[in-house]
């Protein structure tokens, strides 16, 4: 019996570190497809990064109200692919490729659904291209009236190469981690941010963006 346990616990200890480590990498590649412009060199030197998890859960909601919150407002569907036999599927375990950049395996949804509501720290082990701080979001405020009493302080003093605050959820994962959702929250002013959903695939042993739709948009 001891042997059983054992045998499970270090099964179960592996596992999580390997959904870390691959929570780490899908992390890098959005924050690079974030911050990368599509033309020219991005106009900043350091990434700033709220060091709470994004979650859905607000006062008052339990788990499952939360569950569906975040399941409209990040429009969570899944489809089946049109050719789905046995063949198909270890294919698309091998290659770690899907039929359609849209569209999110059931179990990758389910399993981010069931984080989306747990509040946490922000891993700060994922690598990125620029230097980067941890903060607590609510320390700090854009546009902010000097020697306002109480105020939070203001941003873009306390980083003047930065653009702005981003806020990453959990990472919800296939049981292959193959296939992995994150939405992100990035404000840069009073009235200017936006939120994304992000779908990353892994192929041929590197994670990459398939689909990055914008949410909200301020």
């Amino acid at each position: 019996m001891a042997l059983v346990s054992w045998s499970y616990l270090s099964k179960s200890r592996t596992e999580d570190k390997a959904e870390l480590v691959a929570a780490d990498a899908v992390y890098e590649a959005v924050v690079r497809d974030m911050v990368t412009p599509a033309h020219g060199k991005a106009n900043i030197s350091r990434l700033v990064f709220d060091d709470r998890v994004l979650t859905y859960q607000t006062t008052g909601a339990d788990k499952d109200s939360c569950k569906e919150s975040a399941r409209k407002l990040l429009r969570m569907e899944s489809s089946t692919p049109p050719y789905n036999s046995l063949i198909d599927k270890i294919y698309r375990a091998l290659t770690g490729s899907w039929w359609d950049t849209d569209s999110l395996r059931a179990d990758t949804i389910q399993d981010f659904l069931d984080k989306s509501c747990t509040d946490g720290h922000l891993s700060t082990t994922f690598h990125t291209d620029f230097p980067r701080n941890f903060v607590d979001r609510d320390s700090f405020g854009f546009d902010m009236v000097p020697n306002q009493k109480n105020a939070p302080k203001d941003f873009r003093q306390a980083f003047p190469r930065a653009s702005g605050i981003i806020s990453l959820s959990r990472v919800g994962f296939d049981p292959t981690l193959h296939e992995a959702v994150v939405s992100s929250v990035f404000v840069c002013g009073m009235l200017c941010g936006e939120s994304r959903r992000h779908i990353v695939r892994k192929t041929r042993g590197e994670w990459m963006v398939v689909q990055s739709m914008v949410v909200w948009i301020s």
